[in-house]
This record gives C-alpha cells, sequence and structure tokens, in this order.
C-alpha cells in the first residue's frame, strides 16, 4: 500500500516537474524570440537609416584642374563665372562663355556679337593688354590666346587672375579642352558636331553648283610680290570642301622651305591653273576700312598682263576674301569662310 503511494506520489512530483519544465522552456522560448525580433527591428532601423544617409549625403565637390602649358601650369578655379578672354572670343562666343571682357574693336569680325552682350571690349586692335582695364573688370580666370604675348606678359596677367594660354593652331582641341575647365564639355562636342555639318551641308552644295573635279588656290596678291598659301595653312579650303589643290601648289611647294607657303614673283601668276581662285586681302586685325582700302588697291594688279593671264580671271572664278575672318581661327571664322566659298561657286556672293 505504501508502495503504491510512493509510486503515485513520484508519478505526480515528476508530471509537476515536467510541466514547470515545458513552462520554463515556453518563457525561455518567447524571451529569445523578442530578443530576435527586437534585434532584427534594430537592424531594420539602421539600415534605414544608412539609406537615409545616403540618399542626403552631398556629392564631392569638383577639384580644381591643374593644367600645364609653355607658360608653366595654372590651377584653375572651379566653376569660374567671370572670365576674361584676350584672343579666344570666337570659341568662348560659341561655349557661350560667360565674359567680362574681351578683345575687341571697332571693324573686329565679332564686334557686332561682343557688342550685343555688352561685353566690355578692349577697344584696341593692340595684343599688348590693358592691364589696368582686365583689372577692373575682376576676373576669376582668363583665357588667352599664347601668341597675343610672352612669358612676362603672361605673368602680368596672372596676378590678376589665373590664366590659361592656347595656340590658335587647332580650335577643336582648344574648345574640347576649354570645354573641359569650365564645365562644358557636351557644348563643346555640341560647337564641333555643327561645324562638322555644315562642312558636309557646303560640300554637298558646292558639288551639286560645280561639279566634284574642281581646282583650287589660296592667294595674296599686291603690286609688289605674290604670297601663295599652302593646303597645311587651309586645309578647309585646299581640302575639306571637295577642292584639290592646283598643280601649280607642288611646284611652289619644291621652291619653298616654309609649310605656310610662300612670298614669290608676280610672274609666276600665269602657272597658275585652278579653277577656282581666292585672294585675300588686309590683315586679321584689321578694320572694315582697311579692308577697303586693300581692295581697292587691287585694282592695280589685275591690270597686270601676267594677271589677265591666269584661267580662272578668264572664266570670272576669281573671288576677293577678307582676312578679318579668312586669317582667323574658331568655328565662327571658319563658318564665315564656309559661306564665302559657298555664295562664290554658285554664284551669290
Amino acid at each position: 500500500m505504501h508502495q503504491r503511494k510512493r509510486t503515485a506520489s513520484a508519478n505526480q512530483s515528476f508530471k509537476w516537474e515536467r510541466t514547470r519544465y515545458r513552462t520554463i522552456i515556453g518563457l525561455m522560448a518567447t524571451l529569445l524570440l523578442a530578443v530576435i525580433i527586437s534585434a532584427c527591428g534594430n537592424n531594420s532601423n539602421s539600415v534605414q537609416t544608412d539609406s537615409s544617409a545616403q540618399s542626403t549625403a552631398q556629392p564631392e565637390e569638383q577639384q580644381p584642374l591643374t593644367i600645364k602649358h609653355e607658360y608653366g601650369e595654372t590651377v584653375v578655379p572651379t566653376n569660374p563665372q567671370r572670365i576674361a578672354v584676350i584672343g579666344l572670343e570666337d570659341l568662348a562666343l560659341s561655349l557661350e562663355v560667360p565674359m567680362v571682357y574681351a578683345y575687341g574693336f571697332d571693324g573686329y569680325y565679332l564686334e557686332d556679337q561682343l557688342s550685343e552682350l555688352k561685353i566690355p571690349l578692349s577697344g584696341s586692335a593692340d595684343t599688348n593688354q590693358n592691364l589696368e582695364q582686365i583689372l577692373e573688370t575682376k576676373p576669376d580666370l582668363i583665357l588667352l590666346q599664347q601668341y597675343f604675348t610672352d612669358q612676362a606678359g603672361y605673368d602680368e596677367l596672372s596676378k590678376i587672375a589665373p590664366t590659361v594660354p592656347y595656340k590658335p593652331d587647332d580650335w577643336k582641341a582648344t574648345i574640347t579642352d576649354m570645354g573641359k575647365i569650365l564645365g562644358l564639355e557636351e557644348k563643346a562636342q555640341a560647337v564641333i558636331q555643327a561645324y562638322d555639318d555644315k562642312i558636309n551641308d557646303a560640300k554637298t552644295t558646292i558639288a551639286a553648283a560645280a561639279g566634284t573635279d574642281n581646282s583650287v588656290v589660296f592667294i595674296r596678291p599686291s603690286i609688289k610680290d605674290l604670297q601663295v598659301f599652302f593646303p597645311s595653312f587651309n586645309p578647309l579650303v585646299y581640302e575639306q570642301l571637295g577642292f584639290k589643290p592646283d598643280a601649280s601648289i607642288e611646284a611652289f611647294q619644291k621652291e619653298s622651305t616654309e609649310d605656310w607657303g610662300m612670298n614669290t614673283s608676280l610672274e609666276k601668276l600665269p602657272t597658275i591653273t585652278a579653277n577656282y581662285v581666292f585672294a585675300i586681302y588686309g590683315g586679321s586685325i584689321d578694320t572694315a576700312e582697311d579692308f577697303a582700302k586693300e581692295e581697292a588697291s587691287s585694282s592695280e594688279v589685275e591690270k597686270l598682263t601676267v594677271w589677265k593671264a591666269i584661267p580662272a580671271v578668264k572664266q570670272n572664278h576669281v573671288f576677293k576674301v577678307s582676312a578679318r575672318h579668312w586669317m582667323s581661327s574658331g568655328p565662327i571664322a571658319e563658318g564665315k569662310v564656309i559661306d564665302d566659298v559657298v555664295a562664290a561657286i554658285t554664284n551669290k556672293q
């Protein structure tokens, strides 16, 4: 009897212990689940916070560029907004650069465009710049045509503002570089593309009007002598518009040690057999009046027998053009050259 009672008591105690154990296990599981949920919640908040931080983070500021050039190197300020331009106005206008000063004067081929934008001009054809005049405009950057000055002149300009000089030899390379330092890269490429499209359209127009087998010569005649320009000096007219250099050019090149062209005698005029001749007058920084005077003086050359012997003269295919843009570099100047050539060939000059 006692044995049965002890067994029953033991069974009852076991059941109670088992029940308590299950209860404890359940509580522990509940606590553990709560901890896990809490941890997940904290991690979720952490991710959201990081995501929020990333979405509100400010982009890194653009670092100033250092440009190396023949006069040294220049640290270009980020996002310049007051730019003085000396001799690179063609490119600056094409890029719509915020100019506070520009080289320009009465008769300059860009004078009207610069004046319309109310940009203060140098007022003189002298390439020696008035430093006080530039200083008054408070530029934060100066863009300089390198051949306008020397090391000493560059050093003086650099005291006013960071100055970057460029050669005028390859305007496409220069406008691309200017686009990079001014944050106008897409604009620079758009200017180049528009220019290339203009060449292609002109080439098509010229071919339709005069065929595709025409030769050309680019000269500067005067009563004293004759300048003949080679294709390396003006590939636009000699090559890119569908013409080919006249056979006389090769002969002239053999006589010259220069790459740009040569000075020769008027007696050489009859050797020019080109279908079309473009005769330039004046200088690149001449006024309109200067060009008119130079053009008027050409009448003396045109009286000469050697001039009348040129086949293009007999065909009325000699066209007078102005050095004010024919001797300048840039999409605007060369765009004007293209217009001149198209107008001449299509008899719309």
